[in-house]
């Protein structure tokens, strides 16, 4: 007798989609067979009509980060639990260096916070903000320690958080070295500085003048640099929050030669425009980079059919309309971030698979697998495979419902998607063999684990993912 059953469902698998059921025993995925075939289990779950797909993995989610001299109203217990409920079973989260504060120093603070509440397992990112010497000496301790991938910002001059050409060459040089990966929030911060400044001479302070202080160019000249400097090290690059259709130009020439180049959007970058900030509550739509056009929009779902693009975060951030308020006067004081990690797999279900956008394969691929594979947990996560860890999502097809911050776990008091019509939920949630979520919650603070990454050494040879 196993632990738990899944039955009946429609498995979900990188090249094909089989009605099969899966056992799990301690955690892990011991048996996949036709039905009938499987033995008997302490617990059954009959996901007939359903899919069953490997659990979301979330590479980007800012859990409780303060910026911009605001805290969110969370923490890992209650942003966790919401992801969960939303079908994510592994999240990536960031150990961004704080002034006075080495890199290693920065993970174990965020570990210390983190690791009595996660109800998922998770990792992180670690971000040098200050890099001298002495912090970039520390790389190597963080590979080794099993924290390879990491995230410069290019952008955030006045808050103390960009790096400059010289440092970012360094960091490129030295993760090549050490077998890491570098990642970039890529904007071009002379050109955004003297847009704001201009938009401020004139009195432009309403929210749309976020996007406007930084269109396209802004940021496709950073990740065509970012490109550039990582083919000039003969190294692997990973593009967060990608948001525009040059940059997915960009993406798509670089893996057509053979590049390891990665890159991710965001779930509101498919289903918000930049029509949002006109809006009278434009300002909770700010986030960087800002949300864009509706051709943008249409080339990163092309962008993800094809492969240029590699998969979809949520970069949630979530702060409350009250402190979005906090800025109202300009758009250049406003806390920067939207929520979206609870929403992100039936958003992209609905919005991708149900219009015919990507398939449910690709769907798992972008929400899933190709993370899993680019951060070095696959196939431990991201896939439904015998020795995985048993981290299941079953969605209901035909499940369907309006979103509506008042659904959510954190009681938030707006979504970015707010009134959008969803078609495929997720109904159960399983991390490492356990029921975290049915319709309520089941999981404990503490179940999710740290978990230390290895990369793949076929990352830095081609794109794999």
């Amino acid at each position: 007798m196993v632990d738990l059953l899944v039955k009946n469902g429609k498995v979900v698998f990188p090249d094909c989609t089989i009605e099969a059921d899966i056992a799990v025993e301690n955690g892990k995925i011991v048996a996949i067979g036709l039905r009938g075939s499987m033995p008997r289990a302490e617990e059954t779950i009959d996901a007939r009509g359903k899919y069953v797909l490997p659990g979301g993995i979330d590479p980007h989610t800012h859990i409780a980060n303060p910026f911009m001299g605001k805290s969110p109203d969370e923490d890992f217990f209650i942003a966790t639990k919401a992801t969960a409920k939303g079908g994510t079973t592994t999240i990536i989260d960031f150990a961004i260096q704080k002034k006075g504060k080495t890199p290693m120093q920065e993970v174990l603070d965020r570990r210390a916070v983190a690791d009595d509440k996660v109800v998922i397992d998770y990792s992180l990112h670690p971000c040098v903000t200050n890099p001298t010497p002495e912090n970039l000496g520390q790389l190597k301790e963080l590979i080794d320690y099993g924290l390879p991938s990491f995230k410069l910002f290019l952008v955030y001059r006045k808050e103390g958080l960009m790096v400059d050409d010289g440092a970012l060459m360094k960091v490129f040089e030295l993760t090549k070295a050490y077998g890491g990966l570098v990642g970039l929030h890529a904007e071009n911060v002379g050109m955004i500085e003297y847009l704001i400044d201009e938009a401020l001479k004139k009195g432009n302070t309403s929210a749309i003048y976020h996007a406007l202080t930084r269109p396209p160019i802004t940021e496709a000249e950073a990740v065509n640099k970012a490109i550039y400097l990582a083919n000039y090290y003969n190294a692997p690059y990973y593009n967060f929050h990608l948001s525009i259709k040059k940059g997915v130009d960009l993406c798509r020439k670089a893996r057509n030669t053979g590049r390891p180049i990665y890159a991710e959007t965001c779930t509101h970058y498919l289903v918000n425009t930049i029509d949002d900030l006109r809006r009278e509550n434009g300002i909770n739509f700010i986030c960087t980079p800002p949300l864009r056009t509706k051709e943008d929009q249409n080339a990163l779902w092309e962008g993800l059919a094809d492969g240029s693009l590699s998969l979809v975060s949520s970069d949630h951030c979530y702060f409350t309309s009250e402190q979005k308020k906090t800025g109202k006067e300009s758009f250049d004081k406003v806390p920067n971030g939207m929520p979206g990690h609870e929403f992100r797999m039936p958003i992209l279900f609905s919005e991708g698979v149900v219009k015919g956008r990507i398939s449910v394969n690709r769907f798992s691929e972008i929400t899933s697998t190709n993370a899993a594979k680019i951060f070095g947990i696959y196939p431990q996560k991201g896939i439904i495979r015998v020795g995985s860890d048993a981290d299941i999502v079953i969605i209901d097809p035909k499940l369907e419902k309006k979103i509506s911050a008042e659904d959510s776990l954190y009681g938030m008091d707006w979504c970015p998607a707010e009134g959008l019509n969803v078609k495929g939920w997720p109904v159960v949630t399983i991390s490492k063999g356990k029921v975290i979520w049915d319709g309520g919650f089941r999981g404990k603070a503490g179940e999710g684990k740290f978990l230390k990454r290895v990369l793949d050494p076929e990352l830095f040879k081609y794109p794999i993912a």
